[in-house]
């Protein structure tokens, strides 16, 4: 990216980096998480035979289908893991833009909400309309619908659960194996948005900061869901790949991109590399 706005226009806000994090008010009472889940904080090799894994893939011309991203070189990935990666693309954007309304930025919410039909719904229909889940584009765009009319956050969150709730079940018709991938292939994509998002210690697009974090909150919270689920080995395997993405709570600061924290786009991909050793034991 190189000019000087962001998606929604304004100017982009150049901050300096440091050391330790500090997080903004989210959306976590709204969002479904899990009972029981930590509150939501920012997170932040070759792949196992049968998983293929995008090496980096981002946003995009040829994103979603296996071909190059932003980030860099495509890498063939099963197209079920590529659909978990893509309904969490999805899902990410959507958690940004709640995350944003709440705090009042209604302007960078919009823009956030209305990206998965923009960016990625093409390349999902086939699968879901298979699984008779086609009403995810009707409910995505009824939440953008909401948002663009500045519904209050009462009316927001409930569309924003009836999404959620479909792409769920679309997810629980993948093996655990794909939905696996599909969260490794996406902290990938959350790693060179941050890239696209970050130059020389400095915010360069905050929309794409935004995209990052939105992507990496969707990972954490289906790796807490697998870790629950009952398999010990299954949950051994998720609460690994949750360690490993500890790495990232220093690269984020608020939803704005300001507060003290480590710019370093190589701690997600160190956390994707790790998190995708770990799901080695997975058959």
């Amino acid at each position: 990216m190189t000019d000087d706005t962001d998606d929604t226009g304004k100017p982009r806000r150049e901050i300096t980096a440091r050391r330790t994090v500090v997080l903004g008010t989210l959306a976590a009472a709204v969002t479904g998480v899990a009972a029981g889940a930590a509150p939501i904080v920012p997170l932040g090799g070759h792949a196992p035979g049968h998983v293929m894994l995008a090496a980096g893939e981002g946003e995009g011309e040829g994103e979603g289908e296996g071909g190059e991203g932003e980030g860099g070189e495509g890498a063939a990935l099963d197209p079920e893991a590529a659909l978990m990666r893509d309904l969490g693309f999805m899902q990410g954007h959507l958690r940004a833009g709640l995350a944003l309304y709440e705090a009042g930025d209604l302007d960078a919410a919009r823009t956030h909400m209305g990206h998965p039909i923009k960016e990625k719904y093409d390349a999902v229909a086939a699968p879901l309309a298979e699984r008779g889940l086609d009403r995810l584009k009707a409910g995505i765009s009824a939440l953008a619908d909401a948002a663009e009319a500045e519904t209050p956050m009462a009316g927001i969150a409930p569309l924003y659960d009836r999404v959620a709730a479909t792409i769920d079940e679309a997810r629980a018709g993948a093996s655990m194996t794909h939905r696996i991938g599909g969260l490794i292939a996406l902290t990938r994509v959350a790693g060179d948005e941050y890239t696209a998002g970050t130059a020389g210690g400095r915010i360069a697009n905050l929309h794409e900061y935004q995209d990052s974090w939105g992507f990496l909150q969707v990972v954490r919270d289906q790796l807490v869901k697998i870790a629950g689920d009952g398999d010990a080995d299954i949950a051994t395997v998720a609460t690994r790949m949750l360690d490993a993405l500890k790495a990232t709570d220093a690269v984020f600061g608020d939803l704005q991109g300001q507060g003290s924290f480590d710019m370093d786009p190589g701690a997600i991909y160190g956390a994707a590399a790790r998190m995708e050793f770990a799901a080695v034991r997975l058959k």
